[in-house]
């Protein structure tokens, strides 16, 4: 137990010091506190605009038959940007010309095409800024509330006419007190699929760094003989594991910081609220512990292709067959993520390669079973272990080998 924890504080303080850990550290939070700072650089845009009384644009209104008397007051009171001039029908081409040549200008005609009132609007392109449907539903309820008052509608059925069936979508599995979906624990849930593998490609690819390197200059000779190989495998990959687990919780904690002291309160967008209900400490203690199986179970692999080889150059090609199956991983799980079969997710979050990417998703987005949780875990610790025990082996066969680079089938080979 000494010499693996030796191994680990060699390997951690080593790999904590390197400029690509302090930068991509560095980085990563002022990503995480400039996206806080977003919302309230828009509220505060928001807040400074200009509130005079200046008319950004300016409509006719030109109702030759007088079906909606009331349309020109209820346009000004809807819209106080826009200036609303009663239009004279017989000017209606004067108009058009006009508007040719001022896109801040538009024209509404209300028209009756054989008792059936329909509107016309004439605007220069679509950035205008003329809201041409809000104009239209609110024209269209004022026409439909007129007819019904003339059938003898009463003021009530006719408000309940216009006032439209509400509706909402509440999901079966997960909802917050409001019944409402979190849009913000679906995209959070994606973006952890994402930095999951990366974090597991980027650690799992500093254990093969550290071993070529150590074998390059040979300080692996030093090490051998001081401790097993064993002893050495399983300290880098605890060390580079700590490492990757406190960059994680570090930006973890930024983030969930920044909403909580950055973001404003109530803010939307697109009209969805920003809402981390879904992101309760039992499912970022989970976040972590697949962070650290899924990287355990990739680290291992890693560190047998650091010690295939003689010199760090040749590491991108020896690595090649683990970032295959990691980069297959990671597509199987967020292709599965877009996938309406439960059944399909299900299995995939039981794969011990593919779970640690789909499990995230899942804890933010599903109402998952202990039970469920308890089988992906085993079955990735088991995972662990076989693959550990084979990895220590071939790591052990290979680790003191100088030349040319041993294929797979050398290895075994030697380990026999």
């Amino acid at each position: 137990m000494k010499d693996i924890m030796v191994v680990f504080a060699f390997t951690f303080r080593d790999s904590i010091r390197k400029k690509a850990f302090i930068i991509s550290t560095v980085m990563v939070l002022i990503l995480i506190f400039a996206a806080s700072s977003i919302p309230a650089i828009m509220n505060n845009l928001k807040d400074k605009t200009p509130t005079d009384d200046k008319k950004s644009n300016t409509c006719f209104v030109v109702d030759a038959d007088g079906l909606v008397p009331s349309a020109l007051p209820a346009l000004e009171a809807q819209f106080p940007k826009i200036e609303f001039v009663a239009g004279d029908p017989q000017k209606s081409g004067d108009y058009k010309k006009s508007i040719e040549s001022d896109k801040t200008k538009a024209m509404v005609e209300i028209l009756n095409n054989e008792g059936v009132p329909s509107l016309r609007f004439t605007i220069t392109d679509f950035l205008s800024g003329t809201p041409t449907g809000e104009m239209t539903e609110l024209l269209n309820n004022m026409i439909v509330s007129d007819i019904l008052s003339k059938e003898g509608v009463s003021e009530a059925t006719t408000g309940i006419v216009l006032s439209g069936i509400a509706s909402e979508v509440v999901p079966a599995g997960r909802g917050g007190a409001d019944g409402k979906m979190d849009i913000t624990g679906y995209a959070l849930g994606i973006v952890l699929t994402v930095v999951m593998f990366f974090s597991i490609y980027f650690y799992g690819y500093g254990v093969a760094m550290s071993v070529a390197s150590e074998k390059t200059s040979r300080v692996m000779e030093t090490l051998i003989v001081s401790t097993k190989p064993s002893r050495i495998l399983i300290g880098k990959c605890i060390g580079m594991g700590t490492l990757g687990l406190l960059q994680l919780a570090i930006f973890i904690l930024a983030a969930a910081g920044s909403y909580k002291f950055i973001v404003p309160d109530g803010f939307t967008i697109a009209g969805v609220p920003l809402s981390l209900s879904s992101f309760t400490p039992f499912s970022a203690i989970m976040v972590l512990v697949y962070f650290l199986l899924g990287y355990f179970l990739f680290a291992m692999i890693n560190s047998v292709c650091g010690a295939t080889v003689s010199r760090a150059e040749d590491l991108q090609s020896a690595i090649m067959p683990s970032n295959i199956i990691s980069i297959i991983s990671f597509y199987a799980a967020y292709i599965v993520l877009f996938m309406p079969d439960t059944e399909i997710r299900r299995l995939v979050s039981f794969i011990p390669f593919t779970s640690a990417f789909i499990m995230p998703f899942r804890l933010l987005n599903e109402s998952l079973p202990i039970s469920d949780i308890i089988i992906s875990i085993s079955l990735l610790i088991v995972s662990i272990v076989i693959v550990a025990a084979l990895s220590i082996r071939l790591y052990s066969a290979s680790v003191l080998h100088y030349g040319q680079r041993l294929k797979l089938g050398d290895l075994f080979k030697l380990s026999t």
